[in-house]
């Protein structure tokens, strides 16, 4: 234990005074205070009082849309739309010009035309010519507008009262309730914990195979295998990278959590829906920090054999490469079951251990997600990691003091530890 609290403390100390690791969590921090900062500034200017007792100026025009009905299909319909869109100056047009208002629109991208014109069936049809599709009006509402006057028109005719008329062609109010778990809030926070435990995951396992590559060439490993067995340096340094990783996000955490309350607005509302931390209960906290500390366990002990196996630092990241492509495989997997109705396929990634702390986080905060489901993943996590730890160990030890040739993991297991 003495020998582990000493490789422990060596890694921990020198990463702390790394500028990256410096860098990172200023920057981080720092983004999370602007983010929270642009909210409440947002906020500001929806909810800003209007304290002037002026007429208000009437709108100023900035499109101009040319509307041709030359058979009156829709009586009234310039005017409907002129008091719609009053930024808009509605145009009455004519059939036989409509090729030089094409050429208008072609070049002018605040221009377009709306032709009214007699379909098939007999019913009226509705063409709009803009300069391409980022442009133009937005053709379902002035649809929306011509049809009600068209409608109107003939109920009208059919008879029946204004009152009806209006009844008939009121937009029906109506509100959503949220009765699962799944929320606005909780489905942003749940991808973004997905994102920061895939990065994490990757960073600081990076971090521990950095360690022994930078370590042994250097000649330090040496001295560390003379005080302490190969072994005990593989735990001291994940356990080192651990803590670091566990230090910075806590420190995200408790700066997230100040500028929430001191920052954001109380009752802000994204999409309509309160930005809250309803879906975040202390048990699918502890969870998730279960599951991102499991999940760093299992990566950080094969990105150590990785690091064991080179003689220079340079060629790490070409050691590292089949553990990258089984966490970025592994990421991609869970993240696309987010957005799968299919609970065969969530309850798989959910048991597969590479994949669990990557999707868990997102359905604990999203789901009622069983309890067996949770005991199972985390059982087949735990086993995994101590059956891969055991490769692993026997690994480094073997590989640790190779120098020369990057050492292939066939031949590592070969050697005698």
């Amino acid at each position: 234990m003495r020998d582990v609290l000493t490789v422990f403390r060596f890694t921990l100390r020198d990463a702390l005074r790394k500028k990256a690791f410096i860098l990172t969590t200023v920057i981080v921090l720092v983004l999370i205070v602007a983010g929270c900062t642009v909210l409440r500034v947002v906020d500001m200017n929806k909810s800003a009082p209007d304290t002037g007792t002026a007429e208000p100026a009437p709108a100023e025009k900035s499109d101009t849309c040319y509307l041709i009905d030359d058979a009156s299909l829709i009586p009234g319909a310039l005017e409907a739309l002129t008091a719609a869109q009053p930024t808009v100056d509605f145009v009455a047009g004519q059939s036989n010009k409509l090729n030089d208002y094409k050429a208008e629109v072609e070049t002018d991208k605040s221009k377009s035309i709306l032709v009214i014109a007699a379909g098939k069936t007999g019913q009226p049809e509705l063409t709009f010519y803009s300069t391409d599709f980022m442009s133009g009006l937005p053709a379902e509402t002035l649809t929306r507008v011509v049809q009600n006057v068209y409608v109107a028109g003939l109920l009208s005719q059919a008879g029946v009262s204004a009152d009806v008329q209006q009844a008939a062609l009121t937009d029906l109010s109506y509100s959503s309730q949220i009765v699962g778990k799944m929320d606005v809030s909780g489905y942003a926070i749940g991808i973004l914990l997905t994102i920061i435990v895939f990065f994490a995951v990757y960073y600081y396992g990076y971090g521990v195979a950095m360690s022994v590559a930078s370590e042994k060439t250097s000649r330090v490993m040496e001295t560390l295998v003379v005080s302490a067995k190969p072994s005990r340096i593989l735990l001291g340094k994940c356990l080192a990278m651990g803590v670091l990783g566990l230090v910075q996000l806590l420190a995200f955490l408790v700066v997230g959590a100040v500028c929430f309350a001191t920052i954001v607005p109380a009752g802000f509302t994204i999409m309509g829906m309160p930005l809250a931390l309803s879906s975040f209960t202390f048990g699918s906290a502890l969870l998730v920090l279960v599951y991102f500390l499991l999940g760093y366990a299992l990566y950080a002990v094969m990105n150590s054999v990785c690091g064991a196996t080179v003689s220079r630092a340079e060629d790490l990241n070409s050691a590292m490469m089949p553990v990258v492509l089984v966490s970025l495989i592994s990421f991609y997997a869970a993240y696309a079951t987010m957005f799968l109705p299919s609970e065969g396929i969530k309850r798989l990634v959910t048991y597969i251990p590479f994949t669990s702390p990557f999707v868990m986080p997102f359905r604990l905060l999203n789901e009622q997600v069983p309890a067996m489901d949770i005991l199972i993943s985390l059982a087949l996590l735990l086993v995994s990691i101590v059956l891969v730890a055991a490769v692993s160990v026997r690994i480094y030890t073997a590989s640790v003091l190779h120098y020369g040739q990057r050492l292939k993991l066939k031949d590592a297991m070969k050697l005698k530890t």
